[in-house]
């Protein structure tokens, strides 16, 4: 059953998650948010579909984030355990949606007035999540399906709101620093075998796996306990999790992540410990990182502080964010998924 997590709850499930991953290293994660506000057509090169990602979502506002820890076996804590936190930033009289996305939330059992009343604001709890979730030290695997805009509002939520960085290049050294290893089993599946050449929504999947779902869809819980059992089923049948090229690359964006890992195994420099990148993180001395992430320290300052700092290998080369925007639905609607 999930956990639902507001204000008044959230230190102690907070504290409850911390003491559970010691165990449980992999976090399956989904996130719900009002729709897109510029959709991305199917012609769009991945500089463009970033663009698109950046643009919706520093305009937009997080409503759940869902989160489910497991083992290297599939074990989770209990049976059906999962969480989803609900944030009050999103008021659907004022702040851009998409009027089919949220009847669609509502439809799943989302009370988005609810929210608003005992829901988490954001901003205010962005360090102590990202401390609690998504600190380094535990050495997480993170796992999401079709995850390109779930990275995003994550690294959203815990910059405190700031804007995504400006080029896809930053954008995928900051999900790197953030996330560390992460997979997204929807690009994963294009190179297994009996799903290759076929489009998945998470729903299909699993039950082309014939993976038991629980809860309902487009509720961020379920679908990130779905996401783990498809993970974990993909891992028995196909041993995805030994496998280096799937580490780290996002769904839509490919070409691009592929190449990101290729520079930073090369490069030396962010193995320095006292190397700060482009968000100012710097790694621990005495703690030797994996071979293609950066351990971050146990506490920092806010992502955004850090813009104007020694930028990292990977932000080097600025890119211009390109479009060839239409009224077209395409990869960048990745949202409407299951």
């Amino acid at each position: 059953m999930a956990v639902t997590v507001v204000t008044e709850n959230i230190a102690a499930q907070l504290d409850l998650l911390v003491d559970l991953r010691r165990s449980f290293r992999y976090a399956a994660i989904d996130t719900e948010f009002p729709g897109f506000i510029r959709p991305t057509p199917p012609c769009a090169s991945e500089e463009e579909r970033y663009a698109d990602v950046k643009y919706n979502v520093d305009r937009m506002k997080l409503i759940q984030l869902g989160i489910t820890l497991f083992d290297e076996n599939g074990n989770t804590p209990w049976q059906g355990c999962c969480w989803q936190f609900n944030f009050s930033d999103f008021d659907p009289l004022v702040h851009p949606s998409s009027p089919k996305s949220l009847e669609l939330l509502r439809r799943s059992g989302h009370d988005l007035e609810e929210n608003r009343r005992k829901g988490i604001n954001g901003d205010k709890w962005s360090n102590v999540l990202r401390n609690k979730l998504f600190d380094r030290r535990y050495g997480s695997v993170y796992v999401t399906f079709h995850g390109l805009y779930d990275v995003a509002y994550v690294i959203k939520l815990v910059t405190g709101g700031a804007p995504l960085p400006p080029t896809l290049r930053e954008f995928i050294a900051a999900a790197r620093r953030v996330f560390g290893a992460i997979y997204d089993i929807k690009y994963i599946a294009k190179y297994c075998d009996g799903l290759s050449g076929r489009e998945f929504g998470l729903t299909r999947l699993a039950q082309e796996l014939v993976v038991k779902q629980d809860g309902n869809p487009h509720q961020a819980a379920y679908d990130s306990l779905s996401i783990s059992r498809v993970f974990n089923e993909m891992n028995r049948r196909y041993n995805i999790g030994g496998n280096e090229r799937f580490v780290s690359v996002l769904y839509g964006l490919e070409n691009s992540c592929t190449e990101s890992k290729e520079r930073y195994q090369r490069s030396t420099m962010a193995y320095h410990p006292d190397y700060v990148g482009q968000y100012g993180f710097q790694a621990h001395s005495g703690i030797p990182p994996p071979p293609m992430f950066v351990i971050l320290p146990q506490v920092g300052p806010p992502l955004h502080q850090a813009y104007g700092v020694p930028s990292s290998p990977e932000s080097q080369h600025q890119q211009s964010p390109l479009s060839c925007h239409g009224n077209v639905s395409g990869m960048g609607n990745v949202k409407v998924r299951r």
